[in-house]
């Protein structure tokens, strides 16, 4: 009796010491909350990708002076709009809050009718009533903005727009800037300048000489959550040359060490890590600082525009066109009503008309000693004869 108490004892004793030991997965992972440490190699969980969440001390909730006005693209109209302007938009007895919203207005139909998709307000406290159609949305989507600019410069034109979309739980950033009234989604950021003993080669500085850093590219500014690249294509041009890095999506934590390339004579350094559009992208994989598989093109660089202060570059075609300074839902609401209060006119028939008189003698006439008609007369009595389908010429 006495052994089967003990033995029972020792079980519970075993078993509460086993079950009250913590999972190692319960541990709480305090390397997310502190700076990592440079002697301890860090192992990111694959599948995991570690999202760089907008730094909340460079965030601004005022929008930027060079966003202010009515801008337009191929497939809609959108105003970034700032909170002292809501004042005089919405009535009086709706409580504002310190948050701002961006105003996006549709095209659809090609372009006949515009659909007031996202505003400030909804359907029960607007001054200006909405269409009820089968083509709206049933309710007015309510997108708060925010802005980080990406430049520490009074004149910046560069910004991360930090969206938050209704039933979205994560914010979305999207990387825009703004050069001569016209935005940007593809842009690049400069880095830094040549290596000295290459500049010192250059008569006249050029100021595209230097690395330049890309952004995330998105699919646009959107009612829903955009598409955002996976891959981003840096350049690193030279008094002779362009070379073009390949960047991609990793799981990495972001660093901000250097990568290196050599063209044979001078040896080049570039980021590393780009953190971009709340995603982080590398050159090199692992723990290699050695840059692989560059592109070499000749110079010139074409399709671009630059900003004043020569540190931002474009590519392409603008997104959006600024088309009024003044950021007024009054303007806005006059455009709405005249772009929807157009008309589309006829479709074209598919053939053009045309008065034709049609005589069969003058048609026959038309055939005799043409050689050509006589080869199709020929060809189809010889269909007619084999397939029997009832077609008489």
């Amino acid at each position: 009796m006495k052994k089967s108490l003990s033995f029972i004892s020792i079980l519970i004793f075993s078993l509460t010491f086993c079950y009250s030991q913590k999972k190692i997965s319960d541990i709480p992972d305090t390397s997310r909350y502190s700076e990592p440490d440079s002697s301890v190699e860090v192992v990111q969980v694959p599948g995991e990708v570690e999202v760089q969440p907008p730094d909340e001390l460079i965030i601004t909730d005022e929008v930027p002076v060079c966003f202010n006005g009515i801008w337009e693209g191929s497939d809609r109209y959108i105003m970034f709009q700032e909170k002292s302007e809501l004042q005089q938009i919405v009535s009086p007895d709706i409580q504002l809050s310190h948050d701002n919203y961006i105003w996006i207005y549709l095209k659809i139909f090609y372009g006949w009718y515009i659909d007031r998709a996202a505003e400030k307000t909804n359907r029960k406290n607007t001054e200006y009533p909405y269409d009820i159609n089968n083509t709206v949305f049933r309710d007015i989507q309510n997108i708060k903005i925010q802005f980080k600019p990406l430049i520490n410069s009074q004149r910046c034109c560069a910004y991360e727009m930090i969206v938050q979309y209704p039933r979205i739980k994560e914010r979305v950033v999207i990387p825009v800037c703004v050069i001569d009234n016209k935005l940007y989604l593809n842009f690049a950021i400069k880095t830094n300048e040549l290596p000295e003993d290459e500049n010192n080669d250059i008569q006249k500085k050029n100021p595209l000489n230097g690395s330049w850093s890309s952004v995330g590219k998105v699919s646009g500014i959107l009612v829903s959550k955009p598409i955002v690249s996976d891959n981003l294509v840096s350049t690193y041009i030279t008094k002779d040359s362009i070379y073009y890095i390949r960047y991609w999506k990793t799981n990495m934590p972001y660093s901000s060490e250097k990568a290196f390339f050599s063209d044979g004579k001078y040896k080049y350094e570039v980021p590393k890590h780009i953190n971009s559009a709340g995603n982080i992208y590398t050159c090199v994989t692992g723990r290699s600082v050695t840059i692989r598989n560059v592109e070499r093109k000749n110079l010139p660089l074409t399709d671009y525009v630059m900003n004043e202060e020569q540190n931002v570059i474009a590519f392409g075609e603008p997104y959006m066109n600024k088309i009024q300074d003044n950021c007024s839902l009054q303007n806005m609401m006059e455009i709405v009503k005249v772009s929807n209060a157009r008309k589309a006119p006829p479709e074209d028939p598919p053939f053009p008309p045309a008065e034709l008189d049609w005589h069969l003698e003058d048609i026959k006439n038309l055939e005799m000693g043409n050689l050509i008609i006589q080869a199709v007369r020929k060809r189809q009595r010889e269909f007619y004869e084999k397939y029997k389908l009832g077609l008489h010429y």
